[in-house]
């Protein structure tokens, strides 16, 4: 018997890996490991063009080296007397007036961006027991389904762009282009969302600013993440809507490799909300291990307030560089089906394609390993190589299986 073709035993194991428990994220950063000649498409990490991850923080690893020499000490440390000032930094980053300062609490959940919203949604369901399900858009990031398993919630799931619904949702939402189809959420629908709210919010910034990545052509780095701030937060601040902030700082200042604590900023519209989220802040943090930080992360608290400057320029290449992918998709992608995933309403590191039948094997087999799920296949922007030739025949293998 002839043994099946590359691509096909590829499809196999993915399915293999699939009822093993293996989410489909996993799935993808699994096979491509195993394929010496794969290009990454699937994991949601920054890639230099060149089918390398791009560099880590230069900024943080400094950091980190200093922070190590200073962990002498056999005692606990942590960062604790410097959260006024790391608190100052964050909203600074964000761009969130001072004059809010006052209303906003500062936690720094271990595990970056996940920790982060694990924490905003375990604060969330302390402040309010009523809540019994997270609310948040079809496609979304796969984790918000095993989160609420964990949390023993359950799931309701709304269209791209429409807000949440019911007293007892919490609600989900992207604060940036929507992982993983990377659309790209406008003022009004966010002003929607913010007006349908009835209670906490939970606002994901795993993104900050690459929905304006493309912008940097033609203005300046502040003003990026200053529009970023008016369209995904600063509504719910108008409408006076108390909301967790979870911030990641791997996406944008690329720290993966050193996993830094993420940032969860808590908005506290009134007496009642700025009492309560302190001691939900509290012992959410000592339940998960998070006050026992990390050298890491007190390495990266350090250079939030003592070199933002330097976090900020690592921010801006990985802008720069997801605007150059971006840029020579919209010319590869132009008169093919790929097209429409290319406009103006799309932005960030991914795109979510519907696919013909059949594409997962056929793009195994090219070595392209992007995220399938069923009758689609999400890719990583930055993936496509800065190499005009190779850009082409990968942005092509992907087109004639594209039915958008």
């Amino acid at each position: 018997m002839t043994p099946p073709p590359f691509g096909s035993k590829v499809a196999q194991e993915a399915a293999k890996l699939l009822a093993s428990g293996k989410d489909p994220n996993q799935i993808a950063n699994i096979l491509f490991q195993r394929d010496k000649a794969g290009r990454n498409y699937g994991i949601g990490i920054i890639l230099d063009g060149h089918g390398r991850p791009a560099k880590t923080s230069k900024t943080l690893q400094r950091a980190a080296t200093r922070e190590l020499k200073n962990s002498g000490s056999g005692s606990y440390m942590n960062s604790a007397k410097t959260m006024a000032a790391l608190k100052d930094a964050t909203l600074a980053w964000q761009g969130i007036p001072k004059k809010y300062a006052d209303r906003f609490h500062l936690a720094v959940p271990s595990d970056a961006g996940t920790g982060a919203v694990q924490t905003a949604l375990q604060s969330a369901l302390m402040l309010n027991p009523k809540i019994n399900s997270l609310g948040f858009e079809t496609m979304s990031w796969p984790a918000y389904k095993t989160l609420a398993k964990v949390l023993g919630v359950g799931i309701r799931e709304f269209p791209l762009g429409a807000a949440a619904k019911g007293n007892s949702t919490l609600p989900v939402y992207q604060a940036g282009p929507h992982n993983s189809t990377g659309r790209t959420p406008q003022k009004d629908e966010v002003q929607a969302r913010a007006k349908a709210a009835r209670g906490w919010v939970v606002l994901d910034r795993a993104y900050s600013g690459f929905e304006y990545a493309s912008q940097l052509k033609s203005s300046s780095y502040a003003s990026v993440m200053r529009r970023s701030y008016e369209t995904q937060i600063k509504p719910f601040i108008d409408a006076g809507v108390p909301f967790f902030l979870a911030i990641s700082p791997t996406k944008a200042f690329v720290t993966f490799s050193l996993r830094p604590c993420g940032l969860l900023l808590a908005f506290c519209p009134d007496k009642k909300t700025n009492t309560a989220v302190p001691g939900a802040f509290n012992a959410a943090i000592r339940a998960r291990g998070s006050a026992f930080e990390h050298p890491v992360t007190r390495a990266f608290v350090n250079a939030m307030i003592h070199d933002s400057k330097g976090l900020q320029k690592d921010h801006e290449r990985s802008l720069a560089r997801l605007a150059a992918a971006e840029c020579s998709w919209k010319k590869l992608a132009a008169g093919t089906p790929l097209e429409s995933a290319f406009t103006d309403q799309f932005a960030g590191m991914f795109r979510n394609i519907r696919m013909r039948e059949g594409a997962q094997a056929a793009l195994y087999g090219k070595h392209l390993y992007p995220v399938f799920t069923p009758g689609r296949c999400r890719l990583n922007v930055s993936g496509l190589p800065v190499n005009a030739k190779a850009a082409a025949v990968d942005a092509k293998a992907f087109s004639e299986f594209c039915l958008d």
